[in-house]
Parts: structure tokens; C-alpha cells; sequence
């Protein structure tokens, strides 16, 4: 039966190809089976897809929480603690304030790092505060200078550009630390 039909079609098909379906046939098909395509999308969703779909962002949640509660659990930093923004005189806006008080805490945890190496390389430790005492006299005189002049915000500016270059060199020398600390270290092991 299927061939037959199949055969009635083939022999047929210029004259079922020559006739087209007028332009109101297509807009009234459009207009019957456009309703029903936005109610029949969301019908044919499979629950397994549903559950799919919130299991995955349940695990990408609790992935992006898990990445970012490392980052904040850097060693040396408190958890959990309001920040308390001590202002220094003269500065006013809140948030220079807060970006000075960032760096400052930021270059206090790195000098304490710095300090704990001074028993084992003095030299380097003394060279390594005295390039930090220049960057840090020159901040100063940028603190001084905030009450005289009155382009306050590219004093400012230059303020934070100075606590960021000090915080930059104190990661480079606590770098330089790292890897002679490993230089000795695989030096001693050739030599056992």
C-alpha cells in the first residue's frame, strides 16, 4: 500500500509542485499556530530538564562561592570584620580614604612579612627598607602638600600611585626573598 502511494506521488508530483497555497492560508496558519507555539513551548519541556537546569546553577553557585571565599581568606586577614576607615587628616573624600586605607594595610601586612626576614638577610633587609623609606618620604610630602594646594584630587591621586608603587616593591622584594630562600634551599640538597 505504501508503494502504491508512494508510486501515485512520484508519478504526480509537477502537478501537486505547481500549485501554491495563497497568502491568507499562510497568515491564518501563522495566526492559529502562533498562539499555540508559546504555551506549547514551555509544555513540551521535560521536568528532567527543569531539574537539570537548577542543578546546574546550584553547582556553578556554590563553585563561584567556594573560588571567591578562598580569595578572601588570604593569610594575615581577618575574616568577617568591619573595615574601619581611619581618615588621615586633610583627605575628606571617602573614597580616597578608603583606597589609602587599603594600600596602608595592604603595605603594613607585606613590611611585617619583610621584618620576619631580617634575622636571616640583614643586608638585603636594610637596602630593601631604605628603597621603601624613599617612596614613603616622598608620600609624605604629598600628604603635607594636600592642605597647601587646591587641585586636591590629583594629589590625591598621586597619594594612592605612590602607597600602589610601594606596595609593588614590597611584592617584588618579598619575591626576591622567595626565590633565593629556594636558590639556598636546592643549593644545600646538591651538596648532601
Amino acid at each position: 500500500m505504501n508503494d502504491k502511494l508512494k508510486q501515485f506521488i512520484d508519478e504526480n508530483r509537477d502537478a501537486f509542485d505547481s500549485e501554491e497555497p495563497s497568502p491568507q492560508l499562510y497568515k491564518k496558519l501563522k495566526l492559529e499556530t502562533g498562539s499555540r507555539e508559546h504555551t506549547s513551548r514551555f509544555r513540551n519541556w521535560n521536568p528532567l530538564r527543569w531539574v537539570a537546569i537548577v542543578a546546574g546553577l546550584i553547582l556553578l553557585s556554590a563553585g563561584l562561592y567556594l573560588v571567591l571565599d578562598k580569595k578572601n581568606t588570604e593569610p594575615g586577614l581577618i575574616k568577617n570584620q568591619p573595615v574601619i576607615i581611619e581618615e588621615e587628616p586633610g583627605i575628606g573624600d571617602p573614597v580616597y580614604a578608603k583606597q589609602i586605607y587599603h594600600f596602608k594595610e595592604l603595605i603594613g601586612l607585606k613590611q611585617e612579612e619583610l621584618k620576619q626576614l631580617k634575622k636571616d638577610y640583614p643586608e638585603l633587609y636594610n637596602q630593601f627598607v631604605g628603597d621603601i623609606n624613599q617612596l614613603d618620604s616622598a608620600y609624605q610630602s604629598l600628604k603635607i602638600n594636600l592642605a597647601k594646594n587646591p587641585n586636591r584630587e590629583m594629589l590625591l591621586e598621586a597619594m594612592i600611585q605612590n602607597l600602589q608603587l610601594q606596595s609593588e616593591l614590597l611584592n617584588r622584594q618579598l619575591l626576591i626573598i622567595k626565590e633565593i630562600k629556594q636558590k639556598n634551599r636546592s643549593h644545600e640538597k646538591n651538596n648532601i
